[in-house]
């Protein structure tokens, strides 16, 4: 049975969507207040809070289907490179956990400033 919804199409919006906020900030980042950074900064570290989870469950998935005997691969064990990639999307989990800690002081900074 397939998915309901299109992965790939939700990972491409989430993309464009990046692309077309860093766009408004190139083009109209004067006109821009602090609270309306702040704003913004919230819902970055909001994406980033996700992003851990989105990979460790691609990777539970990626287990799941390996597990079925559902991967081929044109050389190679599918099992062991599933188990590898898997792997490899926990590590990077891990690095968007450090990501939104590591945001969490300016987004607080940005909070409290105040616009002129």
């Amino acid at each position: 049975m397939a998915a309901k919804t299109d992965l790939t199409k939700l990972a491409r919006q989430a993309r464009d969507l990046i692309e077309e906020y860093n766009r408004v900030l190139l083009d109209d980042g004067n006109a821009l207040s602090a609270p309306a950074l702040s704003e913004a900064t919230q819902a970055l570290k909001s994406l980033v809070d996700r992003l851990p989870q989105a990979f460790e469950q691609t990777a539970d998935v990626l287990e799941t289907l390996a597990a079925k005997d559902w991967i081929t691969i044109e050389q190679g064990d599918p099992q062991a490179e599933a188990v590898t990639t898997a792997a490899e999307l926990r590590a990077v989990a891990a690095g968007t956990e450090k990501l939104a800690k590591d945001l969490s002081h300016p987004a607080s900074a940005l909070f409290h400033m105040g616009g002129r």
